[in-house]
């Protein structure tokens, strides 16, 4: 049997497919680019102690607000903005030094206090992963160095290749709730009364769905 389509149903299915072609999906990013995004904005501040060097691990309101001189400058000596568009965003975010970030330790408060202490870093299989490809480590040789002892080594890496535009895209458009500029009031809006973020939270504002994750496979 044949069912009638009306040129009203005709008329919504030609407005939904025009409406995904000129606003299609963003692809996902690589998980390591959303890395290099927070190691550069997150603090040495680690659940009331401080990250090892080389190493960030939480990200403060207040912290973010300096290093990317929104609204307030630290210690007063820097130039600061009401707001900050796309370009503003990525140009400070690629001035920021990178610091591997650290993967939070267990779910409460007194197990996160001992983070800094265990010192394990975010995502250990892309980690090794990374410093294997580049040449900084060799698994093979048992008189090499502690794969954590190479942390500046990859740091001074990535610092250097700076953020993909597509995820300063991304990160951008997650922390001024998808505007065109990014204000003190979005972020305090997106903190939620927190006074930090952690790396796992950090994930969760970017969305998963927007993070490319490498497949067993492909990290050894």
């Amino acid at each position: 049997m044949l069912i009638p389509i009306t040129l009203t149903t005709l008329a919504a299915a030609v407005t939904i497919t025009t409406t995904s072609q000129d606003n299609p999906r963003p692809a996902p990013v690589p998980a390591l680019q959303v890395i290099s995004a927070y190691g550069r904005l997150a603090a040495p501040a680690c659940y009331g102690r401080v990250a090892p060097p080389g190493s960030s691990c939480q990200l403060p309101l207040s912290y973010l607000k300096e290093e990317l001189h929104l609204g307030i400058g630290r210690d007063g000596k820097l130039p600061t903005s009401s707001s900050l568009t796309r370009d503003d965003f990525g140009k400070r975010l690629d001035d920021l030094s990178f610091r591997w970030p650290l993967k939070p330790y267990g779910r409460n408060e007194k197990s996160l206090g001992k983070t800094s202490i265990m010192n394990k870093g975010a995502e250990t299989a892309l980690y090794m992963d990374e410093i294997e490809r580049r040449g900084i480590y060799d698994r093979r040789d048992p008189m090499g160095p502690l794969p954590t002892s190479l942390r500046p080594k990859i740091n001074d890496e990535i610092g250097k290749e700076g953020v993909d535009p597509r995820t300063v895209d991304t990160v951008f458009r997650a922390l001024a709730g998808g505007e065109s500029e990014l204000t003190e009031l979005q972020l305090e809006r997106l903190y939620d009364g927190r006074e930090s973020l952690d790396y796992y939270s950090f994930l969760g504002i970017i969305g998963n769905d927007n993070i490319q994750w490498p497949r067993p496979s492909e990290v050894k």
